[in-house]
This record gives C-alpha cells, sequence and structure tokens, in this order.
C-alpha cells in the first residue's frame, strides 16, 4: 500500500492532478491556454463544456447545439480539428444529459496534456 506521503508525490506530477483537478493550477494553465496561439479554441471548448455540464436540464439541447456549431464544424475559426469522429457524433436518444460531451471532453484533455 502507498503511504499518503508517496501518493502525493506521484499526484503532484500529473497532469490531470495540476491543470484540471486544483484549481489554482487550472486557472494559470487555461490563461496560458488563452495566449497560446492554437489553443485559445481549446481553452474555449473546456470552458463551453464545464458551462454545459452546469446549465439547467431546460437549456441543454440549445447549449449542446450552440456549442456543436461553434467547435465541430470544419473550417470554422474555434473549430477543434484534434476530436474524433466520434467525440463530436450527437448523442443516441432524444435526450440532453451532462454528460453528452464526455468524450469530447476526455480527448480535449488528452490532446492538452
Amino acid at each position: 500500500a502507498a503511504t499518503a506521503k508517496g501518493h502525493a508525490e506521484g499526484e503532484d506530477t500529473s497532469f490531470r492532478w495540476q491543470c484540471v483537478e486544483q484549481p489554482i493550477g487550472k486557472l494559470l494553465f487555461q490563461r496560458f491556454l488563452e495566449g497560446a496561439p492554437g489553443l485559445a479554441a481549446a481553452k474555449a471548448l473546456w470552458a463551453e463544456l464545464e458551462a454545459y455540464e452546469q446549465c439547467e436540464e431546460g437549456e441543454r439541447s440549445g447549449a449542446a447545439a450552440a456549442l456543436r456549431g461553434r467547435f465541430f464544424t470544419p473550417g470554422g475559426a474555434e473549430h477543434c480539428g484534434f476530436l474524433s469522429a466520434a467525440a463530436m457524433a450527437p448523442p443516441a436518444g432524444g435526450t440532453a444529459s451532462a454528460d453528452d460531451f464526455g468524450q469530447a471532453r476526455r480527448e480535449l484533455l488528452a490532446h492538452l496534456e
């Protein structure tokens, strides 16, 4: 079994821990992305995915359509071409849920790492 100290040391160096889970690290990393050529769209997608996860159920279908139009449309100014077709595909079934963009979020974080 890993000790608490050993576990913390392993976590401290991971991208997810430093840039996603730690609020100050996440803020600093997102500010870096805003100013980095080619990464601003990825930062904007990340912010929109988080906003989507927090929005009310009745607002989700409109928010999902706006998100897909902004980031998933080839040739668009903020198109995120690093996402797979599966990540950009509309969800199966008619109802919108907070996890509709789970695959896109995973691929986004893998791209940024």
